[in-house]
């Protein structure tokens, strides 16, 4: 049985990796929420868009 405990001993949990982990995953969440927020998009009512539709009958034949 000593076996076992020593490999629970060398395999237990890390917690400075578990903490760093956890920030990470926190960070690219609040990144993630960020970038889709109207804040972030700026001001959309400025921008200008055109839209330009080209209609052709060209055909290939071979």
């Amino acid at each position: 049985m000593s076996n076992l405990n020593e490999i629970a001993h060398r395999h237990g949990r890390d917690r400075w990796k578990d903490a760093l982990f956890i920030g990470a995953a926190l960070l690219l969440t609040a990144i993630s929420i960020g970038s889709v927020t109207s804040k972030a998009a700026g001001n959309t009512r400025e921008a200008k868009w055109t839209v330009t539709v080209v209609e052709s009958n060209l055909e290939v034949v071979r």
